[in-house]
């Protein structure tokens, strides 16, 4: 029996976790991974978050979160929530074969890809993480969207070596500020507006990729296709009615919180993940303070 399971370990579930070990509480850390950062070990960097000196790296940022949890005695247990339940005020989580038993849960899984299907012929993979290019980037790379993540992707990717065409749906990318401004002077980066991927198949080693561009039809030929194109919350299932307001902590099952990209339900700043991390600890621990959680 935990006081609290905090499930995710990206910034919220982190800082969730750190605060409540702060305010005395006996914590389970669990993450599917294993490991600290969440996504945030795809960023290409951190330039907005209070307290850093320079503009960090995602999986450098990752490495101090990891960091910060051993100088607290917090280990990450490796563990996949698939449900949870309330019976007689206790949380029950199910996964890996077995449950844990805890007071209070804090949700922080962050989000998943939304779906993206196009028609696919060959050996072609369409890939949802950046991770999975960077140990061996390739000469030339599509990223389909336009938002933070896609402009996001195509800059690391451009810093690595490759040379980054963005299609973008739109007649402009979605992304704004300084971010924008950066990938839009960066020569290595080209752009195709009005565009959606129709089909991709593989010709002689190499992948063909069709397109319609402001109603004709392209053919763009790549080594590898990624995609950025929204994300959204894949939440343990829970067994007992459930409510919950996007943005906010608090659920509708007192001694069960939400924070990070999993409250907001698409992709947030680190910050603003932290904060409602530490948020929860302090909701949790009011909440076990008033004598809740014992069955």
């Amino acid at each position: 029996m935990h006081d609290v399971t905090v499930i995710g370990a990206g910034p919220a579930g982190c800082a969730a976790a750190v605060q409540c070990r702060r305010l005395g509480l006996d914590v389970l850390l669990i993450d599917t991974r294993g490991k600290a950062g969440g996504l945030i070990r795809e960023a290409r960097l951190i330039e907005n978050y209070p307290g850093l000196e320079k503009p960090l790296a995602g999986m450098e940022f990752a490495n101090r979160l990891t960091s910060i949890l051993s100088v607290n005695n917090l280990e990450i247990r490796c563990y996949h929530a698939d449900s949870i339940a309330v019976r007689d005020g206790i949380f029950e989580i199910s996964g890996n074969g077995e449950s844990i038993r805890s007071r209070s849960v804090t949700i922080a899984v962050g989000t998943v890809p939304k779906d993206f299907s196009i028609k696919v012929s060959g050996d072609v993979t369409i890939h949802r993480s950046i991770l999975e290019l960077l140990s061996h980037p390739p000469k030339r790379v599509i990223v389909v969207g336009g938002g933070e993540a896609a402009a996001d992707y195509a800059l690391n990717l451009s810093d690595s070596g490759s040379s980054v065409s963005v299609i973008v749906r739109g007649s402009r990318l979605k992304a704004a500020g300084k971010l924008r401004d950066e990938i839009e002077r960066r020569n290595a980066v080209k752009f195709l507006y009005n565009t959606v991927p129709v089909s991709a198949s593989t010709s002689e080693g190499m992948i063909q990729l069709e397109a319609e561009s402001s109603g004709r039809k392209i053919i763009l030929e790549t080594d590898a296709v990624l995609a950025a194109v929204g994300r959204k919350p894949r939440l343990p299932r829970m067994t007992n009615n459930f409510v919950h307001e996007s943005g906010n902590v608090r659920t509708s099952i007192q001694g069960l919180y939400l924070c990070g990209d999993a409250s907001l339900g698409s992709l947030g700043q680190a910050a603003i993940a932290s904060g409602q991390g530490i948020a929860a600890a302090l909701y949790t621990f009011e909440f076990l303070k008033a004598g809740n959680g014992k069955s």
